[in-house]
């Protein structure tokens, strides 16, 4: 976010973020947060609890919502997805339903609400409270020909393929929504005493309330980095990159100096918040991967893997500050 002095509101606004998820999920929109805070605003991240003293350190104001996926990414229920099980949707059910409960507790009194691509339960509760929503997002989610969805590297040209790729958002959306219609449903009707939506979700509602039928779009990405599709709306904005600028305060510890100060610069492998159900197979594999490409004496970094004795673990918390340590980054 900028760090020029802000132009000062003509109002305060009362504006709560939902987002839900892992710490990736989190730290964008709370740089979003400040921003909107600078600029004079009252802002509240509703997030998962066991990321209240992340958000609050950051000066902002936290309301709680069910879940903690950190504890979830590293359960045996999580290692049982990743292999490919099929599961009783009935636990992921229960918890989006109390992840719903909260969700709406937190934003009574909203004057505005902000929700991201995993708490777009969100578009409900601005529904009920007749109150402006954004949705915020880091990756582009907006239906376009330019590119499929999530497969923003790959352009098309050709008219039959853009029709398929514009096609491929509104597939993921039905899907999604029949996933989890009669969940949502039942939280309008019997929750927000709201009519429930149409089968094929809310693009087909015979009246849509001003509020939530253009719903502004805010990206936290950079147009020189996927440049904006020119079939998107007015209302969709590429604001460019939403970081928390904590790099000048932080101060590496002696062993990582020494580690990043070798002669040969590390590699860094990062697989996000996943966790590995056998890590000393997948190291194997990227060490020899390392070797027939002649990193004899290699040193890298992985961070949230268990890993073997060379190898520098790097925590999560302090990871970006330090590539800006790297002689490659400077």
């Amino acid at each position: 976010m900028s760090q020029s002095l802000p132009i000062a509101p003509s109002r305060k606004l009362k504006i709560t973020i939902l987002t839900v998820g892992s710490r990736g999920d989190l730290q964008p929109y709370c740089a979003l947060a400040i921003g909107l805070r600078r600029a004079g605003h009252q802002v509240t991240v509703a997030t998962h609890e066991n990321f209240a003293s992340f958000v609050r350190q950051f000066d902002l104001e936290f309301a709680p919502i069910a879940g903690n996926m950190q504890e979830f990414l590293q359960s045996k229920l999580q290692q049982r997805l990743i292999a490919g099980e099929k599961l009783n949707p009935y636990e992921g059910d229960k918890l989006l339903l109390q992840q719903l409960e909260s969700a709406w507790s937190a934003c009574v009194g909203s004057e505005v609400i902000i929700y991201t691509p995993l708490a777009t339960f969100g578009y409900h509760i601005a529904d009920k409270l007749g109150v402006p929503c954004f949705f915020a997002s880091v990756l582009p989610l907006s239906p376009t020909g330019m590119f499929g969805f999530l497969r923003f590297a790959q352009i098309a040209k050709n008219p039959l393929k853009k029709a398929i790729n514009y096609g491929s958002y509104l597939l993921v959306e039905f899907l999604h929504w029949q996933r989890y219609r009669k969940l949502l449903n039942h939280f309008r009707t019997e929750t927000l005493k709201l009519p429930p939506l149409p089968y094929f979700g809310r693009r087909f509602r015979q009246k849509t309330p001003a509020n939530v039928s253009r719903i502004p779009v805010l990206y936290g990405f950079s147009s020189h980095v996927i440049p904006r599709p020119r079939d998107w709306p007015a209302w969709a904005y590429v604001t460019s990159f939403w970081f928390i600028e904590q790099a000048s305060e932080y101060e590496p510890p002696l062993e990582l100096e020494d580690f990043l100060g070798r002669k040969q610069l590390p590699l860094c492998f990062g697989f996000g918040s996943m966790t590995m159900p056998n890590p000393e197979y997948l190291t194997h594999y990227i060490v020899e991967a390392l070797k027939k490409t002649h990193q004899s004496n290699y040193q890298f970094a992985i961070r949230n893997s268990q890993l073997i004795p060379h190898v520098f673990r790097q925590g999560f918390e302090n990871l970006c500050c330090a590539f800006l340590h790297l002689p490659s980054m400077n």
